[in-house]
């Protein structure tokens, strides 16, 4: 954007030294046509000089006062154009600098069937003038030639400016979609936080809420089981430092620096008591593909231990060649059986699962098979 502004600058000077190179023009071209003959006065021909000249000054007046107030400029153009075409009979030499700058001018300013019918109401005066005042023919010929050549000047520094204008605008796009799209890459990036951190707290919290529960269960119970009560408390404590390493965790993967995801499972999956597989070439995946099993597979880890306590938990980990493949698997408990951290709090819950498989092209499903619960995830990959 500062470039555009800096561009912005030298535009407004390079205009405003147009109109002052216009307005120079206007009086060395008075000076030099009052010196040379025949002269304007107010007689006849003189009186016919006089008129033109100053036709040709409203006009040219007209075009600088037009141009700066933005408005149409074939009018004053096309005046000049008649006007100084007739001058340039009257007068001849130096007066053809008129039409040939009204033609120049049009030619660089105006679309091009525009200034074409500037510079061709021009030659129509000029010869028009030299059929009822008389002129050399020649002359009408060799000025003709000279608008001709202004108009093709102006044309191709019209082209120009065109094109000038293109790559602007194209440049001027291209700074807003890049800038549209640094914010929408910020904002992907604060969401994509802001959702880790969550994950990380719900489940930590949770978590230890279950511990806490299940250690006040114990304690309150007709028959007290202290020393299970103390395990629970010892759980909780080795959950509260797990989630420090989960954070830490976090902040690697959010700087794309996750670590194999092969071992980040399989060291939560023992720490529960249970097993792992994996089969086929590990690889590194995208840092939020692979969080997205990642987080599955705790959630899957410990919805087990919460609905069905004390059964075997097993985790299968598939490369395929398109695609990384998860599988938990515990068995049901049975239907007496009890189940103290069912009701307790958090975790991801299976849809949170399941919308952050789809933010990476992925998809997850879980539900019964036989006498077991599975959990299956797929990420392209």
């Amino acid at each position: 954007m500062a470039a555009l502004n800096v561009n912005m600058m030298d535009r407004k000077a390079y205009f405003w030294g147009i109109q002052a190179l216009r307005t120079g023009g206007l009086v060395a071209l008075s000076l030099t046509l009052f010196g040379v003959n025949p002269k304007p006065g107010l007689h006849e021909r003189g009186l016919a000089i006089t008129f033109a000249l100053g036709v040709v000054a409203v006009a040219w007046i007209g075009m600088i006062t037009f141009d700066i107030r933005k408005w149409p400029l074939e009018y004053p153009l096309a005046l000049l154009s008649v006007s100084g075409g007739l001058l340039s009979i009257l007068q001849q030499g130096p007066a053809i600098v008129v039409p040939a700058v009204a033609a120049f001018s049009a030619g660089s300013n105006l679309a091009p069937p525009v200034s074409t019918a500037v510079t061709v109401a021009g030659a129509l005066s000029l010869t028009v003038s030299a059929l009822v005042i008389g002129g050399s023919t020649t002359a009408v010929l060799g000025f003709t030639v000279i608008l001709g050549t202004a108009l093709a000047m102006g044309m191709i520094r019209y082209a120009i400016a065109q094109r000038a204008n293109q790559a602007e605008q194209l440049l001027e796009q291209t700074l807003r979609a890049s800038a549209a799209e640094t914010a929408a890459a910020v904002l992907s990036e604060r969401t994509r936080i802001a959702r880790e951190i969550h994950d990380i707290l719900a489940h930590s919290l949770g978590a230890l809420a279950m511990q806490v529960e299940a250690a006040q269960a114990l304690l309150t119970q007709e028959n007290p089981d202290i020393e299970k009560a103390v395990r629970c408390v010892e759980r909780a404590g080795q959950l509260t430092r797990e989630g420090l390493v989960e954070s830490r965790r976090a902040v690697h993967a959010l700087r794309e620096d996750i670590g194999p995801l092969s071992e980040m499972i399989g060291t939560m999956v023992e720490a529960d008591g249970g097993t792992m597989t994996t089969i086929g070439e590990p690889r590194k995946l995208p840092a939020d593909a692979a969080l997205a099993l990642y987080r599955t597979a705790q959630e899957a880890v410990t919805n087990a231990r919460k609905h069905a306590p004390g059964k075997a938990t097993a985790v299968h980990l598939r490369y395929d060649p398109d695609a990384v493949r998860l599988t938990v698997t515990n068995e049901l408990a049975e239907s007496d059986a009890a189940r103290p951290l069912t009701n307790s709090g958090g975790g991801y819950g299976l849809n949170g699962l399941r919308e952050r498989m789809e933010l990476v092209g992925g998809s997850l499903d879980a539900g019964r098979e036989g006498d077991d619960w599975s959990v299956r995830a797929v990420v392209p990959g």
